[in-house]
């Protein structure tokens, strides 16, 4: 079998499709090692950093990092070239046509009239006549949740039997206890946790209001927002210039934050908060508990398969963010140890990984 990966997420950020590709393929690459694996990006030494050497693997130079340039004719060219048994994408795949396409549409929100408000004109036009395009196309169609199973069924009229769930696998590096680590580098002691893109769906208007209704200063805890600012956030603008009294030394940003350093913010937090309005798999509070750190959660949209943290709440309803804040501080942080077997047994790339390989050789 030869398979080629369209891997240049590896050429830009972090983010949760590149974590997705090498979940999934360093799992594959050592459970088919009779199986040839090419891996396309422009930046090489990345792709050698995430996955090593193996005799199973090699590593195409991608020459444009430009999207249009790279779908309409670099891949194509590839492909006809090299004659791959399958090509696997994310979302989107070439026009032109040479081989078996596997696409991974990790989630569809746009499509959702609730949610569209959170997505430019421009991006729902283009990408979902191209996503709904690639989807169709796929010999192998896969997803990340049994929520977005669904919305690719309901909105593209694709039957569920032929969409294939792949859950993200979560791990976590073992570090040591430093209880100082993030005080020392970062100037937080006890704070409250949110890892995330900064962006209105993300909804952190709502941790700041809950901070503030429930004087949380006052007890001693800080917040630190972890991630990328990607779009204007007004909102969230303004009311942290309204509240500067309060806000001003206890609220702290921080972005392209090292993974060691990732690791200790939440092995340290005193608890985690996700309080995302919609979400195609939601990553972050799997890592927050397998460090065992006590974690409050939204329960809507893919989000509502993690049933086994003690605190879900309906992130529309400001109320109830604050009583599960204010529950979990009154010492009922839930059973930390059983949460993060679950998590750790439930979300594990190998599974993904197997299931992908049992689908190729069903369809070979």
């Amino acid at each position: 079998m030869k398979l080629l990966v369209d891997a240049h997420v590896f050429d830009e950020g972090f983010q949760g499709s590149r974590t997705y590709i090498k979940g999934l393929y360093i799992e594959m690459v050592r459970l088919k090692p009779d199986w040839h694996f090419f891996l396309a990006a422009h930046n090489l030494e990345n792709l050698r950093q995430e996955f090593g050497t193996a005799p199973n693997i090699t590593f195409l130079k991608l020459q444009h990092q430009n999207k249009y340039l790279r779908l309409l004719y670099e891949l194509p060219r590839l492909l006809k070239k090299h004659r791959f048994d399958y090509a696997h994408f994310q979302y989107i795949t070439p026009i032109s046509r040479h081989t078996k396409y596997i696409v991974t549409t990790h989630d569809i929100l746009f499509e959702e009239k609730r949610f569209a408000s959170y997505f430019p004109l421009k991006y729902r036009l283009m990408n979902g006549f191209l996503f709904k395009r690639s989807a169709k196309r796929a010999e192998i169609l896969l997803t990340v949740s049994n929520y977005s199973k669904a919305q690719l069924a309901k909105y593209y009229h694709i039957p569920e039997n032929n969409i294939t769930v792949t859950p993200n696998g979560v791990t976590v590096s073992e570090i040591g206890e430093d209880k100082d680590y993030i005080k020392n580098r970062y100037g937080c002691e006890k704070y409250l946790l949110y890892v995330s893109r900064i962006e209105p769906r993300k909804n952190h208007l709502a941790v700041l209001k809950a901070y503030c209704n429930l004087k949380l200063y006052e007890k001693g805890y800080q917040i630190a927002f972890v991630g990328f600012r990607d779009i204007p956030y007004k909102a969230l603008d303004s009311y942290v210039s309204s509240h500067q009294d309060v806000l001003k030394h206890n609220v702290h940003f921080f972005s392209d934050v090292p993974e060691k350093d990732l690791q200790y913010f939440y092995k340290n937090a005193s608890f985690f908060v996700y309080p995302s309005l919609a979400e195609g798999f939601g990553i972050p509070p799997l890592e927050a508990a397998l460090y065992k750190t006590p974690v409050i959660c939204s329960s809507a949209t893919a989000m509502k398969d993690f049933s086994f943290f003690e605190h879900l709440f309906d992130p529309t309803n400001q109320v109830a963010l604050e009583a599960a804040i204010e529950n979990l501080i009154d010492d009922n942080p839930g059973p930390l140890e059983k949460i993060s077997e679950v998590v750790k047994d439930t979300y594990q790339w190998e599974r993904s990984a197997k299931i992908v390989i049992d689908a190729l050789q069903k369809n070979s």
